[in-house]
């Protein structure tokens, strides 16, 4: 029965990880886009003369977000060979055997 219990608890934080990276991100990024998109408008409805501070500010962070989620993906699969080549632990030290 423990056996179960620990395929079934593993299983539900894969799920869970995969949920937030690969539909979060995407959603994080598609709020950027529009947010980044938003202009102000004039009186008669018309496009204004530049973009809304505070939706610029929205995309800016999204935007952050994503890169910052895509650059620590990179260095956690490249995390052996940084630790190889630079003798840089990143993401905890590695246990020796």
């Amino acid at each position: 029965m423990h056996t179960v219990n620990a395929i079934a608890t593993s299983l539900g934080e894969v799920t869970l990880i995969a949920l937030i990276l690969g539909a979060g991100l995407p959603l994080i990024f598609a709020i950027g886009v529009r947010f980044w998109s938003m202009e102000t408008a004039t009186v008669n409805g018309a496009p204004g003369g530049g973009r809304n501070t505070v939706a610029q500010t929205v995309a800016y962070v999204c935007f952050a977000i994503v890169l910052i989620a895509v650059l620590l993906g990179i260095l956690y699969i490249a995390k052996d060979f940084i630790s190889h080549t630079f003798d840089i632990q990143l993401f905890g030290a590695k246990k020796k055997k």
